[in-house]
């Protein structure tokens, strides 16, 4: 019995940690290159903190600070 509270337990964590499935990672570069899907990308990164660690985030904030210092 312990047994399945501890395996259902851990597949109930490791579901949760995958926020970010409704969106898949895509590089800094992608996002360099696709001005809509970052600008919507980034949007949703700032309004929800808990999306804004994911790596897909980290790479459209990081694209969109580029492309504001430097350009295109």
């Amino acid at each position: 019995m312990n047994k399945a509270v501890v395996v259902l337990a851990s597949l109930l964590i490791l579901s949760a940690c995958d926020k970010d499935a409704d969106h898949p990672s895509q590089t800094k570069d992608w996002y360099m290159q696709h001005d809509a899907e970052r600008h919507a990308r980034v949007a949703e990164c700032k309004n929800d903190a808990a999306q804004k660690v994911m790596p897909d985030c980290q790479n459209a904030l990081d694209a969109q600070a580029q492309i504001t210092a430097f350009g295109k």
